[in-house]
Parts: structure tokens; C-alpha cells; sequence
């Protein structure tokens, strides 16, 4: 059989009276209001019916009555995501909440890897507690009859490295999200971590996909299903070469895993999936400070450059940033519990390192000579290692985007409309210092509030601006549409890491055109021909129907 043709599996339905359900609008808005938001803190969100399926056979029954109905499902899980996709607009919320379980553990001979198997909505913090402490037992080997799991418990420590900052996101919507973060400098997104998926297409079958079994021949794969053969066209737009989380992935020869991978959950339910966990090696962190920002850039370049230190991640934070924190600690030293900044710097560089007992004097001393190539030092260095101190570190990361949160909260108080704007643009590696120019230069030049930090190693900075009125509110989408523009004249993308949800159609069209998204919506009506499934998200409902 040629390597790019799956069958699908028809499964049967569960009696749909035996689903835990919630119905009417009144009572999911009034008793269960959570399941009308997320973190993007849209507002409008509404639904008729409330599920808590626990099976694949529910989440078929489900599908089919709202079939049967003409209502939509929004897939919801932990729900931490920022464009709005478990956000309902009508029909159904289908909660995963309940498929929370480690199904299993096992080794993969051929990749000589170790990988878990998991249900969609157990969170990441979940996952690397059940590697961390090996909570396991013999029945969870995979395959059943192996021994994996005694093998596994005599390992070293394991984690799973992704870290989207959110841990308590669910490991199906980060999949859905092709997730990144920080460490997606040394690691990669999700989709490089996903060894297997089951998902539930909108046609109620389901899609058992393993790595490197189905590839596209010619751009195509074929889906056999119970009634006939879908021949779906993988895209055939330009896919950037930067860190990217905008739109469906596309590649010559493309795996079928990887058209799932990050579709924004557009075609289907995953209920299970395979992720490769790896060795934990002690880390130590530290924080560079810089007295302007392109000696701050040329370190980020001499830094990733350096294959013997390899850094974990490698964060930015500008001026505007290490002044809330200067100004936090003068009210509140134990918010920020570090040393107080020097009035002097200007920038800051975070970055985490691998390191061993032997060679932690190598590294130190390879740090230094890069900083002084830089006009800083070790003096000028926060380096920590030990648990208590990497937690601080951790907090002075997470400190600023939480004051920066609690400015715009202060502020909707006069204005509720108002919300901060935060880009989550990516550009190749030659014009980092071009864009940087360009964002300062425009905020500046429109008389803007503003605050940036972010991925700096993969050229991924969030510039947050804080309108104080309307008016700035106005003037900041407007320059965030420059500024989406500009990142993909740069070869970049508009969204490196939370995907386009249903608030980012827009810019998503800057990226892709007319032409990629009626690509995308083909696949997504083949999938789901009934266009039932987190409709709205990526593009517009109204583009499926």
C-alpha cells in the first residue's frame, strides 16, 4: 500500500442520555460561565450544551446529535490559551476535562527513545510530575505484554521539555497550538516532540497516526473511510522559516501527523497522543545586563552561536521592562527578591544553561569571555543553580508581564473596553536588529506606552503596548498591523507561538493570502464536511459554509 493512504476506524456511538451533559444557555451562563471564556478574555461567548464525554464512543454520540441539531462544538480543555479558540459562539462546549489519564509508557526501539502515552487533557505540570516521581506501575508498559515500565523506573530523571510558560495548559490543546515558548530555542515546538496521535474526525471516524507512517505523495493523502475515499491536497503555500505557529504546516513530502499538528483543533478531537520525554540535566540561570540594547543583541548572536555552552532558551527584556522592575522593588523589595538594578542598564539578557559538577568552571569562563566581548561581565551577571535561587530567577522572568497585566486591569477601570496589545510576531535571524529599530522607533513616534520581552533566541519578542485611552487603544491596533506587515516582509510570522484562534484572521491573511486560506479551508471541510468542529478558529466560520 503506498505510505500515503490511512483508513479510518468507524467506531460505535455511546447512548447519548449516558453522557454527562449540561443544557440551556441561562443555566451554562449563570452556573458554568467559565466555559465561555479563556485566557484572551473575549467576551460574547454563549452555548447550549455543556459535555463531559469520557470516551471516544461519547464524543461520537456527540458529534452526531449535533449534527443532527446544525450546532457547532468548541473543544475545550485547561483553556489557557490567548486568541480566543475555546472561546463557544453558539452550539456546544465539548470539555475534555475528564480524559485526564497517563494511558502508558514505553520505549520506542527503532528512535531508541522513551515516550508516554496520554489522554488530551492532562496538563504538562501533570506529565513531568508522573515522569518526575515514575508514578507507573507494570500495567502501563506499552505494549502490555513488555517489560517497559520496570525499565523506565530504573532510569535516570526524565521531563518533558516543552514549556509554554502556561504549565497548567493541557498537552491536547498545546498539540492543537503546536506550543513552543522559551525553549523552543534548543527544543522545537510540540509538533517535534509528538510521536502519535488518535483523533475523532468530523465525520466521526477515527485517525490512528504514528510518525513517519503516512507521508504525502505528490501533495496527497488518501483517507479511506466506511462511505468513500477522501483525497485531501496538503497546502502548497510558502511556509516561513522562522519559528512559527500561524496557520496549517505544509512541507514537500509532509508527515499526516503534522497536518494535525497545530490545526487549531479545526478537524477533529484528539483523544490520545504519544510525546518523547527525555533526560533531565541540572540547570543553572542566569541574567546578563547591558547598558543598551545592541550589545544586548550581540550577545543573543554570540550566545546561540556557541555550541559548547548550547543554552536552554534566551530571553530579552528592554528598558522599559527592568523599570517596573526597578520601580516594584523600591515599593516591595520581596516581589522582585534579587539585587536591585543598576539605574545604568538598559537591557537584559535571560538565559538558562545545561551544566555538570566538571565543567562548571568551563562554562563560566566562556560566559565571561562572551559578555566582555559585549562591554559586560560576570559582575554585571545574576548565575544561580541551586533550587531556592533558579525559582527566583524564574519569578523575576514572570514578573513583568504580571505588572503589566495589572497596569491594563487599573486601567479598564475607567475605560472597560480597553486591553493591552501583545504582538507575537517572528522574523528571520538578519533582520532581529532591524525590527527591534523598527518597533522602537514606531511606538515612539506614535507617543505609545510600551514594554517588550520575549524569545529574543528565536528572534520572537512580545512588544506589549498599554494604551491609557481609546484613542491609543485605536492608534495600537493600527501599528500592530504595520508591525504584523513588516515581520513578514522580514520573512517572519505573525504568530510564532499561540496560533490564530478567533481573533487573528486578519493577519493571518497577510501571511498566507486569499489563496492559502481557501487551501486550508478545503482540507478543514474534507475533515469536516459539516463544518461542526471549533469552528471560527484559524478563519472564520463563515469561509466553511
Amino acid at each position: 500500500m503506498p505510505t500515503n493512504i490511512i483508513v479510518a476506524e468507524k467506531i460505535d456511538s455511546a447512548p447519548f442520555d449516558d453522557i454527562k451533559s449540561i443544557k440551556g444557555e441561562m443555566i451554562i451562563s449563570e452556573s458554568y460561565p467559565s466555559y465561555l471564556v479563556d485566557e484572551s478574555k473575549i467576551s460574547g461567548g454563549n452555548a447550549e450544551w455543556l459535555f463531559f464525554p469520557t470516551t471516544e464512543n461519547e464524543i461520537v454520540s456527540i458529534i452526531n446529535k449535533m449534527k443532527e441539531e446544525s450546532n457547532m462544538i468548541t473543544i475545550s480543555a485547561a483553556r489557557t490559551g490567548i486568541v480566543g479558540s475555546a472561546v463557544p459562539f453558539g452550539g456546544a462546549v465539548m470539555s475534555l476535562e475528564r480524559m485526564n489519564e497517563v494511558i502508558g509508557i514505553g520505549f520506542d526501539e527503532d528512535a531508541e527513545r522513551w515516550f508516554l502515552r496520554c489522554q488530551p487533557s492532562i496538563s504538562l505540570n501533570e506529565i513531568n510530575e508522573y515522569v518526575k516521581f515514575k508514578k507507573c506501575d507494570p500495567s502501563q508498559s506499552i505494549p502490555p505484554e513488555s517489560n517497559w515500565v520496570e525499565k523506565f523506573i530504573e532510569e535516570c530523571t526524565m521531563y518533558y521539555p516543552m514549556d509554554p510558560t502556561e504549565m497548567t495548559a493541557s498537552l491536547g490543546g498545546t498539540i492543537c497550538a503546536n506550543a513552543s515558548g522559551a525553549r523552543s530555542f534548543k527544543y522545537g515546538s510540540t509538533r517535534d516532540w509528538v510521536r502519535r496521535i488518535r483523533v475523532v474526525l468530523g465525520t466521526c471516524e477515527v485517525l490512528n497516526i504514528t510518525r513517519g507512517e503516512y507521508k504525502a505523495e505528490d501533495g496527497i493523502f488518501v483517507v479511506k473511510t466506511a462511505g468513500k475515499e477522501l483525497i485531501i491536497k496538503a497546502p502548497y503555500y510558502h511556509m516561513p522559516k522562522v519559528k512559527n505557529a500561524a496557520g496549517l504546516f505544509t512541507e514537500p513530502n509532509m508527515d499526516l501527523i503534522d497536518l494535525f499538528i497545530g490545526s487549531e483543533g479545526i478537524f477533529g478531537i484528539i483523544t490520545e497522543a504519544d510525546i518523547w520525554i527525555k533526560e533531565y540535566n541540572a540547570q543553572m540561570s542566569c541574567v546578563g545586563f547591558f547598558r543598551n540594547e545592541e550589545d544586548a543583541i550581540d550577545f543573543v548572536k554570540l550566545l546561540r552561536d556557541d555550541e559548547n555552552l548550547s543554552p536552554e532558551f534566551i530571553e530579552y527584556f528592554d528598558n522599559h521592562a527592568l523599570n517596573l522592575v526597578r520601580d516594584k522593588q523600591k515599593i516591595d523589595p520581596k516581589f522582585v527578591n534579587m539585587p536591585n538594578i543598576g539605574e545604568n542598564v538598559k537591557t537584559a539578557i535571560s538565559f538558562d544553561l545545561a551544566y555538570s559538577e566538571e565543567d562548571i568552571e568551563k562554562v563560566f569562563t566562556q560566559i565571561s569571555v562572551i559578555l566582555q566581548r559585549c562591554n559586560s561581565s560576570l559582575e554585571d551577571t545574576w548565575c544561580v543553580y541551586e533550587d531556592r535561587e533558579l525559582e527566583r530567577i524564574k519569578h523575576f522572568r514572570h514578573a513583568v508581564p504580571e505588572m503589566v497585566n495589572n497596569i491594563i486591569a487599573e486601567r479598564k477601570k475607567q475605560y472597560p473596553s480597553i486591553h493591552k496589545l501583545g504582538t507575537d510576531m517572528s522574523v528571520e535571524d538578519k533582520y532581529l536588529k532591524e525590527i527591534m529599530k523598527f518597533y522602537h522607533e514606531s511606538l515612539k513616534e506614535e507617543g505609545l506606552e510600551y514594554v517588550v520581552w520575549g524569545h529574543i533566541g528565536d528572534n520572537h519578542v512580545h512588544v506589549n503596548i498599554l494604551p491609557r485611552n481609546l484613542e491609543e487603544l485605536k492608534k495600537g491596533k493600527e501599528l500592530y498591523m504595520i508591525f504584523a506587515r513588516k515581520a513578514v516582509s522580514f520573512g517572519g510570522s505573525v504568530s510564532a507561538e499561540h496560533g490564530i484562534g478567533k481573533i487573528k484572521h486578519e493577519y493571518l491573511e497577510i501571511m498566507f493570502g486569499e489563496e492559502g486560506i481557501e487551501q486550508m479551508k478545503a482540507i478543514k471541510c474534507k475533515f469536516d464536511p459539516h463544518c461542526l468542529v471549533n469552528c471560527g478558529n484559524i478563519f472564520p466560520r463563515s469561509r466553511c459554509i
